[in-house]
């Protein structure tokens, strides 16, 4: 019986596989609501959606191999034969720490054995945040956190952690200072996030690095089915070990597979098909889903990740130009005016989520790359060469978006927001914390701009991504809050935690608005899910 295959990236290259592997790596232990989708009526593992939609992927001649762990359940390792889900073999793996990079490269070994042959396909389920820091848990201390109680943190609930000289009951204006004029964010924070923590973005590279390294050959594909994952720092840290990835850059609402059995029947019918083709259609599949129901709009976007060594490089050569513009302003009023164009062009960007609400604009901190080099171009920084910057990154990330939706998302109902996706000029977020220069900060920010730690500091952050090594954009970060209306100062962190991953929801109906706070009324009619407190995207 011949396969679905995966046709060679070029014509004339030689046919290495006979056959697809979809491999699904499902990370729901600390979620409830994933866990149990739809609405807490999944409690076994075989009512999970998830698993009914992989059955009908492998009655379309495609592998399947899924390590799916659960609330207070184990950790399932499913495998499927193609063409024959009747045979699904589900073996328990007791209970796996599925944000170990190890855990990620074992699960891709074992698959790649059982299906020597079959060009493997990477689906990522659950929670995703873009760029997440590596961190040792075990190096934090009171005396990491205090810098040996020189500081104390003052927690309140939603507004935050400001770090404080220690008595002080007041932050003072001109906070101690990194170099550069960086904002002095403790290395560490008491706030790391305890909930629906994902692999981190350094050890989901390493994952796959450990996977080719013991011979798992280089994936076709990666499905990023969560949040925020088609980011700059995420997609570059894993395109040497994948041909293709598909992603969002924005919210994606968890349907639980449902696209999958359309997608890999699409393949079924047309018999052979390339990386590329059926990356698209694994973006094509979640927006028809999605948009056939209404009230669920979001970004879909597919990248070749070759692509992502000039992006990088494109980044590098926006944030040198950048820096010269600030840097050689003649006097303290001309670079202000230099930083206000710089911020204009932030806010006149397409921006995602990072901040409490769902409104998508500044002070969130995740901003579309494509939108920003162009709304720069609506500034003049002569004669720095920031257009010309600009221009080639444009050219850079032409085409990666698929498809983007317009509508109200049901999560803000009643709230009058929108989200509109529909500019041509989107592919990926990146990390621009603080972009309003209030000296609030998204919890990550202090171990995305530690780009040269100190040896002499407990390594709290052990590892460090290319991404922020290779490229001026951390130092063109710190150099845009020099002189901000704070002084550079730090007022606070924004409270660590991994955004609510938004259902998809089978029962939507539109209301009217309601009365008092519409953040405190977003829920779903039928089902568990509460969205509540900031989200740190």
């Amino acid at each position: 019986m011949n396969l679905p295959r995966l046709l060679p990236e070029k014509s004339g290259e030689p046919q290495r596989t006979d056959s697809v592997l979809l491999a699904v790596y499902a990370p729901f232990g600390t979620d409830p609501v994933l866990s149990t989708y739809p609405d807490g009526s999944s409690q076994t593992l075989a009512q999970h959606p998830l698993v009914q939609g992989l059955l009908k992927v492998a009655e379309s001649g495609v592998h399947v191999a899924a390590l799916v762990d659960r609330v207070d359940d184990d950790t399932w390792l499913i495998e499927i034969e193609a063409g024959k889900p009747a045979g699904m073999v589900v073996t328990s793996r007791w209970k796996q720490d599925m944000a170990h990079p190890r855990n990620l490269a074992g699960f891709l070994r074992h698959a790649h054995r059982s299906r020597p042959t079959a060009a493997i396909v990477l689906a990522l389920e659950g929670h995703g945040a873009g760029y997440l820091p590596e961190i040792d848990r075990t190096q934090l201390s009171a005396a990491t956190l205090t810098e040996n109680g020189r500081f104390e943190w003052r927690i309140s609930a939603g507004a935050g952690a400001p770090v404080l000289p220690q008595g002080s009951p007041l932050l003072p204006q001109g906070s101690p200072l990194l170099p550069q004029g960086s904002p002095l964010l403790p290395q560490g924070s008491p706030l790391l996030p305890v909930n629906h923590m994902p692999l981190s973005t350094w050890g989901l590279g390493a994952a796959l690095k450990a996977a080719l390294d013991a011979g798992v050959p280089k994936l076709a594909v990666i499905h990023f089915d969560n949040c925020f994952n088609m980011s700059a720092e995420v997609l570059h840290t894993v395109a040497p070990y994948a041909d293709y990835a598909t992603g969002y850059p924005n919210y994606n609402f968890f349907t639980a597979g449902q696209p999958y059995p359309a997608v890999f029947d699409r393949l079924r019918q047309q018999g052979t098909a390339t990386a590329q083709q059926l990356s698209q259609w694994f973006a094509e599949g979640n927006h028809a889903v999605l948009k056939a129901k209404g009230n669920h709009p979001t970004a879909g976007c597919v990248v070749r990740l070759s692509r992502m060594h000039a992006v990088a490089e494109c980044v590098d050569d926006l944030a040198d130009a950048l820096l010269a513009a600030l840097r050689s302003a003649p006097n303290p009023g001309d670079r202000q005016v230099v930083v206000q164009r710089i911020m204009n062009a932030i806010i006149l960007a397409q921006q995602y989520d990072t901040e409490a609400g769902f409104a998508l604009e500044t002070p969130d901190q995740l901003t579309d790359l494509y939108s920003f080099a162009s709304a720069l171009l609506k500034f003049d920084f002569r004669p720095h060469p920031v257009h010309p910057a600009c221009r080639a990154l444009q050219d850079a990330l032409k085409g990666i978006k698929v498809y983007g939706d317009a509508d109200q998302p049901w999560v803000a109902d009643g709230t009058g927001i929108t989200w509109n996706f529909t500019s041509n000029q989107l592919a990926m977020n990146i990390f621009l914390p603080d972009p309003l220069l209030r000296g609030v900060w998204d919890w990550r920010s202090p171990f995305y701009l530690d780009v040269n730690p100190d040896p002499a500091r407990p390594p709290v952050q052990p590892h460090i991504i290319e991404f922020v090594k290779v490229t001026d954009w951390v130092d063109f970060l710190i150099e845009y809050h020099r002189d901000s209306p704070l002084d550079g100062s730090f007022v606070r962190l924004l409270p660590a935690a991994i955004p609510e991953f938004p259902v998809f929801n089978a029962s939507f109906e539109p209301k009217k608005p309601q009365g008092g706070d519409p953040c405190k009324q977003l829920h779903r009619p039928s089902g568990p899910y509460r969205p509540t407190g900031p989200r740190a995207g």
